[in-house]
């Protein structure tokens, strides 16, 4: 295995570092990827992809296309050790690059509509310029600097961040919402033009459809805080995502399954399909941890705690680390479960396996335990913390001992 800094797997790594009580090392990398990003991109705000133990940065200079979502999380993983930590040196420290961060996404904007350009965590051709998690994370990027700005005390940018995340959240159902063909869906991408007209929707039941679940906003003016996406939405599309044209045993596929106008392997089956529409890319039934732990949070975020919703992601990531079954290295979690399209690493070449350990897939299950099971919401940046628990149904008990909140446990 190879010991890379990465952004954005840093950012929701946050989530999974916070809940273990782990400040010292999150603080770390969150600096550390504010000081390359700012000494290779010159404050350009653009934050890098990856990071070599030489130095060397992969994909993230200004020269580069870049992902846009590296730089719309970061703000909000800086958002979320901070009110975990209580830190106010950190908040201090992190908010300039927090702020510039958003301006660089703000910047990608070429068309106007809000919608950031730019490539994103699918990582697969055949997307429209606008996606998905860019906008979730974009929108909620705005939040959480509006809220950290409001704390540091700089009005201007608090006003200018609350504009953006107002405007984008009210606009964001009526232009992602994918309901046609028995979808029941968000489309995984926009296209301003090349692929059929002006913010064409374009539905390819990439993993990503489940980040408007996942990514949680905090409060703004005329809206309380909670997840972006609808209510009637979520749950209609959480479903969705449950049945096996997206699940497998141990959670979820990073592309669903179903019609494409794309050839086929002949030697490996057609999926079951779940809507009507013919997508232009190939269904990919690899089970990465980081995508069940998406599922899996978002399905806690709406009170989904069953084990046949949110259950089936926590322990399919659960079991690839744990059970003597699955395991590639004992305690280990991968980048990739076994079973679906993927196989397993030790059946493939060198070359082609997946990482050993990947820390981003245990946002799938310290998360879910520690804030939504136990409910363990710290804001100890203002000095309160809130305690509101809810076990899932085939749950009789749970506890964790000396959670971390802010100097004390």
């Amino acid at each position: 295995d190879y010991t890379w800094l990465f952004g954005t797997d840093g950012e929701f790594t946050a989530f999974a570092s916070v809940a273990a009580g782990q400040f010292g090392p999150i603080k770390a990398h969150l600096r550390t990827l504010r000081d390359v990003s700012e000494a290779v991109n010159g404050g350009s705000g653009k934050i890098v992809h990856e990071v070599t133990p030489d130095g060397a940065v992969y994909f993230g200079a200004n020269a580069d296309e870049g992902n846009t979502d590296e730089s719309a999380k970061y703000p909000s993983a800086v958002a979320l050790v901070w009110r975990w930590s209580g830190d106010q040196r950190f908040l201090k420290d992190l908010y300039p690059a927090s702020r510039r961060a958003m301006e660089h996404v703000a910047s990608l904007d070429a068309d106007d509509d809000g919608w950031p350009e730019g490539l994103g965590n699918v990582e697969r051709a055949g997307m429209g310029n606008e996606k998905l998690d860019n906008t979730v994370y974009a929108i909620r990027g705005y939040a959480d600097l509006a809220d950290l700005a409001e704390a540091r005390g700089d009005q201007k940018t608090q006003r200018w961040a609350t504009r953006h995340a107002q405007r984008l959240a009210a606009a964001f159902e009526q232009a992602w919402w994918y309901g046609a063909d028995g979808a029941r869906s968000y489309a995984d991408s926009l296209d301003p033009g090349a692929l059929g007209g002006a913010d064409t929707k374009i539905f390819q039941r990439h993993w990503i459809g489940l980040t408007p679940t996942d990514a949680v906003l905090p409060a703004l003016p005329g809206r309380k805080a909670g997840p972006l996406a609808a209510d009637a939405h979520a749950r209609t599309t959480l479903a969705q995502h449950e049945r096996e044209c997206y699940t497998g045993p141990l959670g979820l596929y990073h592309t669903g399954t179903g019609a494409n106008s794309v050839a086929d392997d002949p030697a490996v089956p057609d999926g079951p399909a779940c809507d009507d529409v013919v997508s232009s890319v190939v269904d990919e039934t690899s089970i990465f941890t980081l995508n069940s732990a998406i599922a899996g949070v978002s399905e806690g975020n709406y009170g989904r705690l069953g084990a046949d919703q949110q259950g089936v992601y926590t322990r399919g990531n659960a079991r690839a680390q744990l059970d003597p079954d699955l395991w590639e290295m004992p305690g280990s979690m991968p980048e990739i479960a076994p079973g679906g399209v993927f196989g397993a690493n030790i059946d493939l070449p060198l070359n082609e396996r997946s990482m050993v350990l990947q820390a981003w897939g245990a946002y799938g299950v310290l998360w879910p335990v520690v804030h939504q099971w136990l409910g363990v919401s710290p804001d100890m940046g203002r000095g309160r913390v809130a305690v509101v628990p809810q076990l899932p149904p085939d749950q009789p008990s749970a506890s964790v001992r000396s959670v971390k909140v802010g100097s004390g446990r």
